[in-house]
């Protein structure tokens, strides 16, 4: 299976660069960094997440119409509440969004923004199952496994990881592909926003923690060919996601649900 790493400085408003980037790639899942990103003050940041969610609609019909399967951080404005939105991917395939995933777990300097989704779909492409985290949430092992008891192969993680996490980045995304024994793809911002200077090094993980790919630090578009054989041969050898007791994990929560009753 190809995947597609797209590390930009990613504006999603920039609807040129986007077709631009999309005609050039050949095949294969299509992967952009997280949309929102820390750097701005705080009246700027207002301003950038409703330019880029008043321009949703018209980012997700430009990439529609490239029949391209893409995996594309946007912002959603909420229905109701103002000035607070949504962290969500669209996950678009043969001209269609075939789902959704709104972030869940959200990072403290952005709940001022930012409003918690439900729940952690997988979406089907060329009978292979995927899902996506986002960002900081690749630090809780729990929510990887989540999806990978859901029958994913793959989790890509669309990012904005600042200098200042650098060593947090390789070290979480080999460990939860570990834990798992399947890809991770983390597929991260490069470049600067107001304050904050964002690392790139985007990098595809096998079940084995091994790194298949690195991008460094500037932009780059790579391709990547995946052989999911060895999700099945490190299971095999090495049984520990066969073995994984999920009754131990509900008799915890039971526990724990009580305590905090």
């Amino acid at each position: 299976m190809r995947i597609n790493i797209v590390q930009t400085n990613y504006d999603p408003t920039d609807i040129e660069r986007l077709k631009e980037i999309l005609d050039d790639v050949k095949g294969g899942v299509t992967c952009f960094p997280e949309c929102f990103a820390l750097g701005r003050s705080g009246v700027e940041t207002l301003q950038y997440l409703n330019k880029v969610s008043d321009e949703t609609k018209r980012i997700i019909e430009t990439v529609k119409k490239t029949g391209k399967t893409v995996i594309l951080p946007l912002i959603e404005k909420h229905p109701v509440m103002r000035n607070r939105f949504y962290n969500t991917v669209y996950v678009i395939h043969n001209g269609d969004v075939i789902g959704t995933y709104r972030r869940v777990v959200i990072h403290p300097m952005e709940k001022p923004f930012i409003q918690s989704g439900k729940g952690f779909p997988v979406f089907e492409f060329d009978d292979t199952t995927f899902g996506v985290l986002v960002c900081f949430e690749i630090a809780f092992p729990e929510l990887t496994r989540i999806i990978a008891l859901n029958g994913a192969s793959i989790i890509f993680v669309p990012a904005s990881v600042p200098e200042e996490a650098d060593y947090l980045w390789d070290a979480r995304l080999k460990a939860r592909a570990i834990d798992n024994q399947l890809f991770v793809v983390g597929v991260n911002r490069c470049g600067e926003i107001g304050n904050e200077r964002y690392i790139g090094r985007s990098m595809v993980v096998s079940p084995r923690g091994e790194t298949i790919y690195a991008c460094k630090n500037g932009e780059e578009i790579a391709s990547v060919d995946l052989d999911l054989e060895e999700i099945v041969r490190e299971r095999g050898s090495e049984p520990t996601f066969s073995e994984f007791e999920i009754v131990v994990y509900d008799k915890f929560l039971e526990r724990f649900k009580e305590v905090r009753e």
